[in-house]
């Protein structure tokens, strides 16, 4: 979907702006800078029928030695998932663990993470990036869930490739996937970008994902899409441990609500960090009609 002008200006002026100010529209959104943040926002998400997924801020890093940082940092936020009891698990984008500079060793660093999830009964989800990343990151998926179980990607509607994806997934084994829109701004030969040309690839890819016996991660906010959802859910007679409705810290609060009330099964992503600064502009700046939903959920609590 081709973006907004005002957005776009909002966005060109945020760096203007002091950090206090855009933490004010990035708080509602971000657990904190530190694990303790994360914990906290889990554990209380936990009280209110919701599990949680932590997602440990930074992408994009260029030397081994933030690799390694990265990956202790995750080891940590796992000892203490487990410490605090609570109902959460990992997501990972692999640029995080040098996916542009170095595959093998990004592969090694996820295999290196995977074996501590293991030990700690714990699911690793490998987030997706940019249509450049894709195949990449879905071939080290394939290599990783020949070893371990508790391993799942994401598909995102928006691209055209996305059924040929699932269909080759599904084939090979048992598959554990994350469906959503997709927040890149793709060019439009291999992407769709108009929104109800997305939201039917969503669908579409749903019930495919749903009756080819895969467990799904239903991963939206839009009230089309869940309801599409719901009714694919119980047309094909799904059972609830074969998915799960998923959403981010801090938005469509109401619809969270009202999904659990209704007896689904809910993850909320719980990002944090210190780059907590370079995220939220580098999101805005890959999708500046994000600007418009922060701007409007300021004032408004959904």
């Amino acid at each position: 979907m081709p973006a907004n002008p005002l957005h776009k200006l909002m966005i060109g002026a945020m760096p203007l702006m002091p950090r206090a100010l855009t933490w004010r529209f990035s708080r509602r959104y971000i657990a904190g800078t530190h694990l303790d943040d994360a914990y906290r926002a889990v554990r209380e998400l936990n009280e209110v029928g919701c599990t949680g997924t932590i997602d440990v801020l930074g992408e994009d890093i260029t030397n081994q030695d933030q690799v390694n940082t990265a990956l202790q940092l995750y080891r940590e936020t796992l000892d203490g998932i487990q410490d605090n009891a609570l109902q959460c698990g990992i997501s990972v984008k692999l640029s995080e663990l040098g996916l542009r500079f170095d595959v093998d060793g990004c592969e090694s660093a996820m295999r290196a993470l995977m074996s501590s999830a293991r030990q700690h009964e714990n699911f690793v989800r490998i987030d997706m990036e940019d249509s450049s990343v894709t195949s990449v990151t879905l071939d080290i998926y394939r290599e990783l869930r020949r070893d371990f179980d508790q391993v799942g990607a994401v598909i995102q509607s928006c691209l055209h490739r996305s059924a040929q994806d699932v269909a080759d997934l599904m084939a090979e084994g048992p598959t554990d996937i994350r469906l959503c829109k997709g927040i890149y701004i793709e060019p439009e030969d291999i992407a769709f970008t108009d929104a109800d040309d997305i939201r039917d690839s969503f669908s579409e890819l749903l019930d495919q994902l749903l009756e080819g016996g895969a467990r799904v991660g239903i991963a939206t906010h839009d009230p089309v899409l869940v309801e599409r959802a719901e009714a694919s859910i119980k047309r094909l007679g799904i059972e609830k441990d074969q998915y799960e409705f998923q959403m981010l810290l801090g938005v469509t609060e109401r619809l969270r609500k009202r999904l659990v009330a209704d007896g689904h099964s809910l993850r909320v992503y719980v990002p944090f960090g210190e780059l907590w600064y370079q995220y939220s502009m580098r999101r805005l700046r890959e999708n500046p009609n994000i600007a418009g939903h922060i701007i409007k959920n300021l004032f408004v609590r959904n």
